[in-house]
């Protein structure tokens, strides 16, 4: 079953990605994987609408949309964890409570007032869902460790209860353990029916973890296949196809 459709995605300015194709299964977790300059976050934020497209079309259950802005993306259940994560994913002098519900900050809000007990609420089912090791949730998310801050941020779109998970370099800068939980917490997102793209550097990732592999060329799709056909041989000869 059809997640989304992405046919002919180009992006405004060059240097760009140009003329992507893929779908994207539900309960899948497809991977990304390319060299430096291969355009691999610009295709998350094109799709999340972060950065400006030229041409191309989505679909999603079968609808068109258009994601001009990050709201439209959050309103058609779409959620984006970035690369960067102290830089564009954290609010480093915020607490956990204000960092996990700041991508659905409205639905706590009431006639102009916000229901910090359903807050705090929240929050606690995602420390304890997402084992975050924190002191309390008025902790500082800057004083956690980095495994502990991207659970956070994860735990952040999964109160939106988005459908669609952009996932840019989840593991990079963390330790081994919290690497193991966040796959785990990828792989239950594909057993509930969630789908995943996850952008990775690491080829035995993407091998290890991802149903699919989408491979990218200097802004172009070079291959797509189920990863059992694929090896790290054969992604870098793909991802050199259009240099």
């Amino acid at each position: 079953e059809t997640m989304m459709e992405v046919m002919n995605l180009t992006g405004m300015y060059e240097p760009t990605v140009k003329n992507v194709t893929f779908t994207l299964r539900k309960g899948e977790i497809l991977g990304v994987a390319g060299l430096v300059g291969s355009r691999r976050t610009e295709l998350l934020e094109l799709i999340f609408g972060t950065a400006t497209t030229k041409s191309g079309e989505f679909t999603i259950n079968g609808q068109p949309h258009v994601n001009h802005t990050p709201n439209d993306a959050i309103k058609n259940k779409i959620a984006f964890v970035t690369e960067e994560r102290r830089a564009t994913g954290i609010f480093e002098k915020m607490n956990i409570t204000s960092n996990a519900v700041i991508a659905n900050l409205s639905e706590y809000i009431n006639r102009g007032l916000t229901d910090d007990k359903r807050m705090r609420e929240d929050t606690g089912r995602i420390i304890e869902r997402l084992n975050v090791k924190t002191p309390s949730q008025n902790t500082l998310i800057g004083n956690l460790s980095g495994g502990n801050q991207q659970k956070v941020i994860i735990g952040r779109w999964l109160l939106t209860d988005a459908d669609i998970y952009l996932l840019d370099e989840p593991t990079r800068g963390i330790d081994v353990g919290a690497k193991y939980e966040i796959y785990q917490i990828i792989l239950n997102l594909a057993e509930a029916g969630k789908s995943v793209i996850m952008v990775s550097s690491e080829l035995p990732e993407v091998l290890g973890i991802c149903d699919r592999i989408l491979v990218m060329s200097n802004g172009q799709v070079a291959g797509i296949d189920e990863v059992e056909n694929l090896n790290q041989e054969k992604i870098m000869t793909l991802a050199t196809k259009y240099v």
